[in-house]
């Protein structure tokens, strides 16, 4: 029983920081963040003051959860996937992403239009270069200054690309859909890398898998 009442005490706290969250996306459509109050916040979801504060300390307390939140998850995608195996073909990260994104679109689209979410994003991406330079992998192949500087920069270019791609795709600032996204971004990866196969073709590297992808 007090498992049970635990786990509703959970689902009724993560439900009111949703409505807590997408009332301050609805409010950002009509001003500014430093003009939003928690009377604003409060008023438009329908909920009082201790709800409120139970979760947040203020309206930019609630952005921050919004964009960490998004941040996670999308990098929980990523870290699902071996690096070697995202090396030789993003495809399935980038299906999900998409698929991440369609799901509550509406949702992204306020948080793409009204807030800084690039510059959060690129702020952020170190967690990213972490999760392949630590890897086993680029231990064991990355080795020098010289090729660890530019995998670094290499990652860089692609994760760029890639936040900005998925950026105006939300917005529909270009002529694709989300869906579509996927299949044109492991197009430009593997074009931006010599011999169209991977970070690890890229410098040249004797990989076992990546050697038998080249031979498919």
């Amino acid at each position: 029983m007090e498992e049970e009442r635990k786990r509703g005490v959970y689902r009724s706290a993560l439900r009111s920081q949703a409505i807590i969250k997408r009332t301050l996306l609805s409010l950002l459509e009509k001003k500014n963040l430093e003009n939003i109050t928690v009377t604003d916040i409060v008023r438009e979801a329908n909920i009082n003051r201790g709800t409120f504060y139970a979760h947040f300390h203020s309206p930019y307390e609630v952005l921050s959860k919004i964009q960490e939140d998004m941040f996670s998850e999308l990098t929980r995608t990523i870290e699902s996937y071996k690096p070697e195996d995202i090396m030789l073909d993003p495809s399935p990260v980038f299906v999900r992403v998409s698929q991440f994104l369609i799901s509550d679109i509406a949702y992204y689209k306020k948080l793409f239009r009204y807030t800084r979410v690039q510059e959060y994003l690129f702020d952020n991406k170190e967690r990213i270069f972490r999760y392949f330079l630590n890897s086993e992998i680029a231990k064991s192949y990355f080795t020098t200054s010289e090729t660890r500087r530019e995998f670094i920069s290499l990652l860089d270019f692609w994760l760029s690309g890639v936040f900005n791609i998925y950026y105006d795709a939300v917005l529909e600032k270009i002529p694709l859909r989300l869906d579509e996204v996927p299949q044109l971004l492991t197009k430009v990866v593997k074009v931006s890398a010599p011999q169209s196969l991977s970070f690890l073709k890229f410098f040249g590297l004797n990989y076992t898998a990546a050697e038998s992808e080249e031979e498919k």
